[in-house]
Formats: structure tokens, sequence, C-alpha cells
């Protein structure tokens, strides 16, 4: 009985000591699985999205990345030992909303900070100081300066007017100075060539113009006196009409390229890619404007003629002028409202202080600043 006893005690305990070690290595294998998940996550690299406008992000023609935000990104990455896979995306809104659905992990690219995006999205240190801004298409052609001609002479109007009635004046004084006088016989004697009112104003246009044909001169002495007052005074207006008009025809061709204030845009056709800084300012102000897909269809748009002026970041604004519009779209002159670029991060994204401390660090070296320069020609 004790023996029999001391056997099913002996199989209980065995079998005790083996669900003990079946445990034991249960937990070994959950341990290492959880270990290597957890190595395997925190290899795992980032999902950046980036924006498809030029100079900051895209493919180039070998079909690799390339852009001033994808250089500072790089660097960052390099900096903080980061793995990441970069995606090209065509519609900032697209962007936004793959960061809002944690479908990336960081966006880069041409980014205003903006307090619409701002509400959706988080934002790191800047990157690239920014702003909106406005572009015209060049004036160039006789047709062209011939309109700036005519606007300026309708702007110096009254200056015009005052120097028609000048030589009116003038004209009609010659001829009373040299004007026939009857002699003591009753006959009319005269040594002058300036013989009626006409003749007068003819000789003081050609006095003016300094073409001096010379086939009318006056004799008498007030005559004499006369011309050489309007010879001076003529030369003090030409210049003055002539000076006045050039100014006017270029202050006209460099406020139909410049815009520094929303007022600056009044009247005019706008384009502005959908949901781009450019949109969103006008937005703002509220003006009408032409929605496009992308940048370079604006600025078809404007080159074309069936839009006055292309609204946005003034960054991709230089950077397309110099590169593929030179000849037709003349850059960006002003700011319409300064602002500043940077990465676009989930909310509450743990990403974020480590970024902000390595784009302190990169942007702030000047060999950051000298590759930033090549992008924008600055």
């Amino acid at each position: 009985m004790n023996f029999a006893r001391f056997i099913f005690i002996h199989c209980i305990a065995c079998r005790f000591v083996v669900v003990r070690a079946g445990l034991c290595w249960l937990l070994v294998i959950v341990s290492v699985s959880a270990g290597i998940a957890a190595q395997s996550g925190a290899t795992m690299p980032l999902r950046v999205a980036v924006y498809d406008v030029e100079p900051y992000g895209g493919k180039g023609r070998d079909g690799l990345f390339d852009g001033a935000s994808v250089d500072l990104w790089r660097r960052v990455a390099e900096d903080r030992h980061w793995q990441y896979q970069l995606t090209l995306v065509a519609r900032l809104d697209d962007l936004l909303s793959g960061l809002e659905a944690h479908t990336y992990d960081v966006g880069i690219g041409a980014i205003t900070i903006t307090p619409e995006r701002m509400a959706r999205v988080d934002f790191s240190y800047p990157t690239h100081r920014s702003g909106v801004a406005a572009v015209f298409a060049r004036k160039t052609g006789a047709a062209s300066a011939f309109h700036d001609y005519v606007m300026a002479a309708g702007e110096l109007g009254e200056l015009i007017g005052a120097i028609l009635v000048l030589l009116a004046v003038i004209g009609v004084l010659m001829w009373w100075f040299e004007r026939p006088h009857l002699s003591k016989d009753g006959t009319t004697e005269t040594a002058s060539s300036v013989t009626s009112w006409h003749e007068g104003m003819y000789w003081a246009v050609v006095t003016m113009t300094t073409v001096g044909y010379g086939d009318k001169t006056p004799k008498t002495h007030l005559g004499r006196g006369l011309a050489v007052l309007w010879m001076v005074g003529s030369l003090v207006l030409v210049s003055l009409l002539t000076t006045s008009l050039i100014a006017r025809m270029t202050v006209s061709r460099v406020e139909g390229i410049v815009a520094n204030r929303t007022s600056d845009l009044s009247g005019k056709r706008l384009g502005a890619v959908s949901g781009s800084s450019g949109a969103e300012y006008l937005d703002t102000q509220r003006l009408a404007y032409q929605k496009y897909e992308t940048l370079a269809d604006t600025f078809e748009a404007v080159a074309s003629g069936k839009a006055d002026a292309v609204v946005n970041s003034i960054g991709a604004l230089q950077y397309l002028t110099r590169t593929r519009f030179a000849d037709t779209i003349a850059p960006p002159h002003g700011v319409l409202a300064p602002a500043y670029m940077a990465f676009a991060l989930p909310m509450n994204s743990d990403l974020k202080r480590p970024l902000d401390r390595a784009l302190t660090i990169v942007t702030a070296s000047p060999e950051w600043r000298s590759v930033e320069d090549t992008y924008f020609g600055q």
C-alpha cells in the first residue's frame, strides 16, 4: 500500500516537473518572439511622403528622388541613423490625408505652414524660408510697347495739353510780332516770312522739335526775342515730356510684374494649384482664381494668355521660371505673404523632438546653405 502510494506521488511529481519545464520553454519562446518582433519594429523604415513640386521634391529623369527637401531629409536621416522609404505624392491634400490616417510617418517637400494645415497635422522645425508670391507674363513685342506708350501718354494728358496750348500761344504771338505793317503810302510791307497765325504755329512746332528748317525766321526785335525764349523753353518742355513718358512706361512695366500687396492682384485673371499655399492665400483674401492640377499648367496658362498671374510659393516660382519659362514669364518680384516651410508629421508623433534637433543642426551648417542656394539661385 505504501509502495503504491509512493509510485502515485512520484508520477504526479514527474508530471509536475514536465509541465513546469514545458511552461518555461513556452515563456522562453514567447520572449524571444517578442524580442524579434520588437527588433523588427524598431528597424522598420519610416514611410516618407514626398510632395511632387520642384525644386523641393520629385523624381529626376534617372528615376531617383531629388530636390531641396529630399536632400535635407537625407542629411537628417543620416544624422539620426533612420531607415526610410520615399513615396512620391502628386497632390498635397493626399499627403496630408495620409498623415492623418498614419499611412505616412513624415511628409516632405513644398509644405508651407498655414493655420488650416496646422489643424490637420503637426509641423517640424522650419526647413525653408518661403512666402506666397506671384509671377506675370513678360511684356515683349511692338504691340506691348505701343500699348504702354499710349497708356503713359494718357496719364500725361495734362502736361501734353499744356504744351499744346503754349505752342499755340507762342505761334500767335510770333505772327503778331511779325505781321505786315502799313507803310506811309498805304501799302503793306514786311521782311518776315511769318505772315499768318498758322505760319506762326508752324514755326513754333519746328523750333520746339529742334528741326530748324530755316524757311520761317523772325526779323523784328520782338520776334527774335520771343524766338530765343521759345528755343530755351521748348528744350525744357521736350526734355520734361520725354523723361515723364519713359518714367511712366518703366513704372507700368515694373508694376505689371511686381506684386507686394493684395491690391496688386485685383482685376487680374489669377491661377493657382489646387490645395497649394497660393490657393489658400487667394481663398483667405477672397480673390477669384482658376484651379490647376500642376504648377507647370498654371505657367502654361499665363504664357498662352489664358491667365494674367500665377500665385504660389516663391521658391517654386523662381525655380520654374528660371529653368523652363525664362523667355515668357518674368521672375517673381516681391512677396505677398512671408511664410516658412517644414516637414509635416501626424499629430503627437514621437519623431517630432529628434527631428527638430536634427533639423536645427543641419540647417545651421554653412554646407547646407550652399546646397540650398544651388536650388533657388540666391
